[in-house]
């Protein structure tokens, strides 16, 4: 496909993986920004596999372009870009985003596929430069180095004053597309169900099929998703759903055998899933925990609400980062 927009990825993981598999097979050029040169040489010698039903390989050698930061900025003065997605974890933001913004062509924007709400770390873009990316599948490094993602799913595209339809003809068919001026509304819904799956994750050391098998982690499952709606409702969010996921709103009502019911599938669907934040712990680097509960609590306490279950979750999380804790059901907050 033919596109004069120049695209960028800075953070090629799982998630930035999932967008370049989407532009290699629509045969769209994009260029992948590294920070090191040995970084640089290995994606180019052994390119990024991806499976999503189908394995698709994309050869780096030729076709896409992987350029160090420092390659980048030196060509900045002629060759900018258009659009920039950034898949770093939230707690590296900031810096890339600055890095981002030398390197953007006049009117360029950033999507930001962040978890939490990473648009509140961004206060020196202008709003209509900022795209919100919500992601609605799960996608993994496997220990080959590979990534796999376990089911199909949307990427919400936000931004109120510009919806960005040029990113939605370049990545559909093969990621599929919602554009959206509901930003917020999206990335609250996204946030809830978070809160749930990595929190709990985490704490327990299970993957979801185990996991939501126990009666106590559907309960604190359930907590964690009333908490989360209760300051929704605070803050009048005006709810947006990921496609595949369910309204926060609605399931905080639902009587309680059927919340159980729908968590006890939801296990045996995603059953070997093991959660990026339980990743994180089990790897020993630091989690998103304070990006994701964290940004409950802050609102919670602006709004003057409890939640002391999702408190409890980061209050845990950051103790099994220390090694003060280890993983375990005993640590499920109820």
């Amino acid at each position: 496909m033919a596109s004069k927009a120049k695209i960028a990825l800075l953070g090629t993981g799982a998630i930035g993986a999932s967008v370049a598999r989407a532009l290699d097979l629509n045969k769209v050029h994009f260029t992948i920004l590294v920070r090191e040169k040995r970084r640089k040489g290995d994606l180019v010698a052994r390119g990024i596999r991806y499976t999503l039903k189908e394995t698709t390989h994309i050869d780096l050698k030729q076709g896409a372009e992987v350029l160090t930061l420092a390659e980048a900025q030196k060509k900045a003065g002629k060759d900018r870009f258009d659009f920039i997605f950034l898949g770093m974890k939230t707690p590296h933001l900031k810096e890339a985003a600055k890095t981002a913004k030398v390197l953007l062509a006049k009117g360029g924007r950033i999507v930001l596929l962040q978890n939490g709400l990473p648009e509140n770390e961004l206060r020196t873009f202008k709003a209509e430069q900022v795209i919100s990316g919500i992601v609605g599948y799960n996608t993994q490094l496997l220990p080959d180095g590979s990534y796999f993602q376990s089911n199909p799913g949307h990427l919400i595209l936000a931004n109120a004053s510009r919806p960005p339809h040029e990113l939605e003809a370049l990545l559909e068919p093969h990621l599929p597309v919602v554009i959206s001026a509901n930003a917020l509304g999206f990335r609250w819904n996204k946030l809830a169900i978070n809160s749930v799956i990595n929190g709990l994750g985490a704490v327990s050391g299970l993957a979801l099929g185990p996991l939501f098998a126990k009666h106590t982690a559907r309960r604190a499952a359930i907590g964690l998703i009333e908490e989360a709606a209760t300051v929704m409702r605070a803050l009048q969010i005006e709810e947006g759903i990921v496609p595949g996921a369910i309204s926060v709103y609605r399931f905080a009502r639902l009587p309680a055998f059927i919340q159980h019911l729908m968590l006890f599938v939801l296990g045996l669907k995603y059953a070997k899933i093991r959660t990026s934040m339980l990743q994180d712990v089990e790897r020993g680097v630091k989690t998103e925990v304070d990006q994701i509960h964290g940004a409950i609590v802050a609102a919670a306490k602006q709004a003057g609400i409890e939640v002391p279950l999702t408190e409890a979750i980061v209050q845990r999380v950051h103790a099994l980062e220390k090694g003060e804790l280890k993983p375990g059901l005993g640590l499920l907050p109820n």
